[in-house]
């Protein structure tokens, strides 16, 4: 098959962080091709989001590989769901993130047996939640790679095709602001609008950010 026919065949799947039956259908398929190149896979069953997926090679003297990739896509059923093609790009959900970089991997490994070579110390662990932060996902993926030399994780490119490296990491923030109710006529002064002075902090929070660092600060 084609691998443009398999990406268009996953990505015809809604995968919402959210809809499990749909992130589960993709990681099935994914079982489906990555079994007869010779891996086992691992479910880690979840109750609420899909599964998380644990493919092995065989295990061998020498450096381990792990491939990284996440089955589930932003948006929810009926919202962003068609696939087409034209003479110089590919649309639909996941064409890039990620669902076309799992597809990358999957043919590289394909190619590496096509060639007449064995596929060892490369596994792949694909998450369900990545799009809503990996807070499932996150310390499982953590324990995992620490039986591995070396990670590849199969994101989109940089702006200009180069490998990503390094990137800058996130972090979230609730704030809680409150006020002092008093008479708006007779103790006007002594009222504390809390709605006021968020607006004050929500500005001096987004002018924290610097695009020449990379820091960007989103409300």
């Amino acid at each position: 098959m084609d691998y443009f026919d398999d990406l268009k065949s996953v990505c015809t799947i809604n995968s919402f962080t959210k809809n499990k039956p749909g992130v589960d259908c993709v990681g099935a398929q994914f079982d489906a091709w990555l079994t007869p190149l010779g891996f086992d896979v691992t479910v880690h069953a979840r109750e609420l989001i899909g599964d998380h997926r644990h493919y092995k090679s065989v295990s061998a003297d020498g450096k381990k590989l792990l491939l990284l990739g996440h089955l589930d896509t932003v948006f929810p059923e009926g919202k962003f769901e068609s696939y087409h093609e034209d003479d110089a790009w590919v649309y639909g959900p996941g064409v890039c993130d990620m669902k076309g970089g799992n597809i990358v991997a999957l043919e590289a490994l394909r190619r590496l047996k096509a060639a007449g070579h064995d596929i060892r110390n490369i596994d792949i662990l694909f998450v369900s939640d990545e799009e809503s932060g990996s807070d499932d996902s996150k310390l499982l993926t953590a324990e995992l790679a620490k039986s591995y030399d070396y990670c590849l994780v199969y994101e989109a490119a940089g702006a200009h095709g180069e490998v990503v490296v390094g990137r800058k990491g996130v972090g979230t923030f609730t704030i809680d602001i409150t006020g002092v109710a008093k008479h708006a006529g007779n103790f006007y002064a002594e009222g504390v609008d809390a709605n006021l002075e968020a607006s004050y902090k929500l500005q001096k929070l987004v002018a924290l950010t610097d695009l020449d660092k990379g820091t960007t600060v989103n409300v």
